[in-house]
């Protein structure tokens, strides 16, 4: 929204001080007016023209006399008509053909007007004649500028001092009559004070404004709202709401072009704006920061003539902040969920599946490999010796070897196969829309990553040599169940292990031969 901001430090006159100014103005204007059209200021250049005439004729009467009184000069009643004007600087008598004589003051310094020159309201001339009638010479006198060349001759001046004086005494009167006036005129007086009261006991901030924007009435909630120490001057009943700085910076927001102000639109629309959402406060302190959704009602005449508006803030931080607490409470009971979910679906120690949860999963993959006639292979793996891991370096050492073994199955499968502890250092993998080819591939991979890394993960012994055997079952339409398809990679399994370890044996197994 445009509006003419103003710098921080620049003042702000009240209503008062901004009408004395304007009618003192108005008054002046009217005063010079009048004199350009009435001459109501005396004009001072023809005034002193008039009076230095005055006392040019009368210094060269005196110099005439002295002249016909046997050339004797009255240097005291010279000096003594000098005086009496100010405006005098020096007087010299040029007599034809003989040096200038200097009568009264400096004046080389003071006569500037050069031969032949007609006099000036400064440099005046006289011609003195003898008695005959004859030229005798030239009586030259130089007076003061007739305006002012300093400011403390402007000051002085009797014109401007009135004007000052004038300047002054009104805006005392006007201001102090203006100060009667506008209790009687303020604009808050249109809303009775029991509707004021009543919009003061609100929650929500109110401001009913005229059609030109200006503030008629602010309720205590939208003082409060406003970022000051003392918020009760926050708002000026008849103040524009553009000066309201805070407010305008929150409606503004980072846009790169700033939004209708929402007074502005429900005026011109006669229909209330949409609501937004706000922030109001200083940028660098988030904790006085308050979330504020702003909406404007234009104010109708029973006419349908808007009369102005009602700006309406109604601050939800604390709504804001119980919604970020319960959506961080929620996150927090979904993740305690998931922790749960997972120790009742895994095996605490090796992150794979239990046994009830492996079942319930690969219930659902083999009704769907049955429906659809899919691929699906179930994998039995067991550690090679196992007990003699416990027996020769201890329970803790057969844990490493555990998890070392499920960390190299787990990893060598993909995200939709499922991977079980089945027993204590048995496993059991079912691999979905696998065909036999594949897994057997796959088996006989993992098989060699255990026999040369699982060893290598078991800090506890150096250069332990763990291996793991291997039995696969393929899906085949009319199994009997789960139970079945696994039954036949454990007896697949079996086969492995009695036949050498380390190794991967498919179903069917061969039959073992009898001597």
């Amino acid at each position: 929204m445009s509006r003419a901001t103003l710098p921080a430090w620049w003042p702000r006159p009240g209503v008062e001080v901004r009408l004395t100014l304007g009618l003192v103005a108005i008054f002046l204007a009217v005063i010079f007016l009048l004199d350009v059209l009435f001459g109501l200021i005396p004009d001072r250049a023809r005034t002193e023209l008039v009076a230095r005439q005055t006392t040019s004729t009368a210094l060269a009467l005196l110099v005439t006399q002295g002249i016909e009184q046997g050339g004797r000069l009255p240097q005291a009643a010279i000096r003594q008509l000098a005086e009496q004007d100010r405006e005098v600087l020096s007087v010299a008598l040029q007599q034809q053909g003989r040096p200038r004589t200097t009568l009264i003051g400096n004046h080389a310094a003071h006569w500037t007007l050069p031969p032949g020159e007609r006099s000036t309201l400064t440099q005046v001339r006289v011609a003195i004649r003898d008695a005959q009638s004859q030229p005798w010479g030239t009586l030259e006198i130089a007076f003061r500028p007739i305006y002012p060349t300093s400011l403390a001759e402007v000051l002085a001046a009797p014109v401007v001092r009135a004007l000052l004086g004038i300047v002054v005494l009104s805006s005392v009167a006007i201001w102090l009559y203006l100060r009667r006036v506008l209790q009687h005129l303020d604009p808050g007086q249109v809303i009775p004070e029991r509707v004021r009261d009543a919009f003061d006991v609100l929650d929500e901030g109110i401001v009913i404004l005229d059609p030109q924007a200006r503030v008629m009435m602010a309720n205590e909630a939208f003082r409060r709202l406003a970022p000051l120490q003392q918020p009760r001057r926050a708002v000026t009943i008849g103040q524009p709401v553009t000066q309201l700085d805070w407010l305008c910076r929150a409606l503004d927001g980072e846009e790169p072009e700033p939004a209708e102000a929402p007074w502005t639109s429900a005026v011109r629309t006669a229909a209330p704006s949409e609501e937004r959402e706000v922030r109001i406060g200083p940028a660098d302190d988030p904790a006085q920061v308050r979330e504020v959704l702003v909406k404007c009602t234009p104010v109708l005449d029973p006419g349908g003539q808007v009369r102005g508006s009602m700006l309406r803030l109604r601050d939800v931080s604390a709504l804001h902040q119980l919604n970020r607490a319960l959506q961080t409470s929620q996150q927090a009971l979904r993740e305690r969920n998931e922790e749960l979910g997972r120790l009742a679906t895994r095996d605490p120690m090796t992150g794979c599946l239990n046994r009830r949860a492996f079942f319930e999963q690969a219930s659902r993959l083999f009704e769907l490999a049955d429906q659809r006639g899919e691929g699906l292979v179930c994998v039995m793996a067991d550690i090679d010796h196992f007990k003699q891991f416990n027996d020769r370096h201890g329970h803790a050492t057969g844990d490493q070897v555990i998890k070392a073994v499920a960390a190299i199955l787990a990893g060598g499968v993909r995200g939709t196969d499922l991977v079980c502890r089945y027993g204590g250092e048995e496993f059991c993998l079912l691999l979905p829309q696998r065909e036999a080819a594949d897994v057997l591939m796959l088996a006989e991979r993992l098989r060699r990553e255990i026999e040369d890394t699982a060893g290598s993960q078991v800090t506890s012994v150096a250069g332990l040599r763990v291996t793991s055997s291997f039995g696969m079952a393929l899906f085949e339409p009319g199994l009997a169940g789960l139970a079945a398809l696994v039954d036949r990679a454990d007896q697949a399994l079996y086969d492995a292990k009695r036949t050498g370890r380390n190794r991967v044996s498919r179903w069917p197994v061969s039959e073992p031969e009898t001597a």
